[in-house]
């Protein structure tokens, strides 16, 4: 499986570099321990904290945090002759939470928060051995 190469968080612009550089170091330690709780990806309190206020920052939007990955996957699988992609939703329910962000709606059911449609991208050669992650708007 080949992932991203780059870290391609450096090119994010959510108009301040601050949150660029914390963008970058939550890649990269979300890279180290993917799948753990975010308690146990950062190695202190105030780590963890700043993680939490760089995903509630208003400018921090779901469009700037990954345009620069989705051009990155775009360019390494361009001229490619066949992609299959493979999809998923995940159902993201923040209906607890008070303060609710304009990106955030209904789930269904009464529930409030993002529904997640991802679509993996794989390259075919007799087995698959590079996956790729792009975006894809309905």
């Amino acid at each position: 499986m080949k992932l991203l190469e780059a870290n391609p968080y450096h090119n994010c612009d959510f108009g301040d570099k601050r949150l660029t550089n914390r963008a970058v170091l939550i890649a990269e330690a979300l890279k180290v321990k993917y799948g753990e709780p975010l308690s146990k990806i950062f190695q202190s309190a105030s780590d963890l904290k700043r993680g939490y206020e760089f995903f509630s920052n208003p400018k921090t939007t779901f469009e700037k945090l990954t345009q620069p990955s989705f051009k990155q996957t775009s360019k390494q699988i361009y001229g490619i002759p066949i992609v299959l992609a493979v999809g998923d939703t995940t159902y993201l329910d923040y209906k607890k939470i008070l303060e609710k962000r304009d990106d955030y709606g209904p789930t269904g059911n009464g529930g409030n928060g993002l529904i997640l449609h991802t679509s993996l991208e794989a390259i075919y050669k007799v087995n698959l051995k590079e996956i790729h992650q792009i975006k894809r708007q309905r």
